[in-house]
């Protein structure tokens, strides 16, 4: 019961550990909304780095920027609400002010993904059905029905990393890579501009789709915290984009430990993202994504946000470079080993 919880670190250590052995937490609650970063979304970043575990969390239903403040949290898996209007025909679908949006203070881009906000049919207390329950208190246990699934998929090695262990929870990957997971297979819904209704701060990086990220597996390249960066140091992958590829999306997410309440910029660290296409075009993380649904070139390097994305629609064929550079460590954001580093799923 939320009303009586008080230890909130010591509880979801408690789920990670037998009999339990949760592999992931969803919250349609939360303290006060507000649009600052308090020091409830700094409890929530301690709890996710330090334990290593996926939690999402609403946004609230306020249709402005007010929303709870764990949803504020850098490393929480912030869901936010979009109108379906009861229809299978997405083209209808509308924000249409009823979640709470991002972004966050400093910044950052918020809510980190979106579900379906009204019409949702579901089990009711007592017996039966109700097709009354709404907000982003339903988007955000449907992006955790959609997040069960894809540690499923890990666990039964779809995206063929070899994960080891004899359960699902022994074989799951780092809440990192989960978040990246969700955001790269998700739909995006066509926009263009900063100020239209399906925004990129409205809807975040889309709609996850357990589909999507069916189809895509075999094409896909996953890198689940496996590299280590110390300040100033980068990493290069080549991926090859085979002919006729209608997208080229790139997700970055790094673990940043809790921020400063008092300070006007968040994150900890950075760690940066930066494709560049066989022919020399350079697409750093989340350059003109606030704008529409795919990245423009060149740009700088983000300095804000802790998840980073490049959305090619029909990429050149051939060796892309995916580049992960640390410029700033200022606190360890490894803490499993001795050394000032930092790690990050791709």
């Amino acid at each position: 019961d939320y009303t009586n919880l008080t230890d909130r670190f010591a509880h979801t250590e408690e789920l990670k550990n037998p009999p339990f052995l949760a592999s992931f937490q969803t919250n349609s609650w939360g303290a006060n909304q507000t649009t600052q970063y308090t020091s409830d979304s700094h409890e929530l970043d301690d709890i996710i780095w330090r334990l290593d575990f996926a939690i999402l969390n609403s946004q609230s239903n306020t249709g402005n920027q007010n929303s709870r403040p764990q949803a504020w949290a850098k490393n929480m898996i912030s869901v936010g609400g979009i109108k379906h209007y009861e229809t299978l025909d997405p083209s209808d679908d509308a924000w249409d002010g009823g979640a709470s949006i991002g972004p966050a203070a400093d910044g950052r881009i918020k809510p980190d993904i979106s579900y379906w906000y009204d019409f949702i049919d579901t089990t009711t207390s007592g017996s039966g059905y109700t097709s009354s329950f709404g907000g982003t208190s339903a988007a955000t246990p449907e992006s955790a029905g959609v997040l069960g699934l894809m540690l499923q998929m890990w666990s039964e090695n779809v995206w063929d990393t070899d994960p080891e262990g004899a359960t699902v929870f022994e074989r799951q990957p780092h809440f990192s890579t989960l978040k990246a997971l969700l955001i790269n297979n998700a739909n995006q819904y066509p926009f263009s501009g900063e100020f239209v209704d399906l925004r990129r701060t409205t809807q975040g990086w889309g709609r996850p789709s357990v589909q999507v990220a069916m189809e895509r597996a075999a094409r896909s390249f996953i890198v689940d915290e496996t590299v280590l960066l110390s300040v100033g140091e980068s990493t290069t992958f080549n991926v090859n984009v085979f002919p006729g590829e209608a997208e080229l999306k790139a997700t970055m997410v790094y673990p940043d430990p809790p921020g400063t309440t008092s300070s006007s910029l968040h994150r900890i660290n950075d760690v940066d993202l930066k494709v560049t296409s066989p022919g020399g075009t350079v697409y750093y993380g989340n350059n003109g994504l606030l704008a529409g649904n795919y990245s423009t070139p060149d740009g700088s390097p983000n300095t804000v946000d802790t998840v980073e994305n490049v959305f090619v629609e029909n990429p050149e064929e051939g060796l892309w470079i995916i580049e992960i550079s640390a410029p700033e460590i200022n606190q360890d954001g490894h803490v499993e080993t001795p050394e000032l580093d930092a790690d990050f799923a791709l």
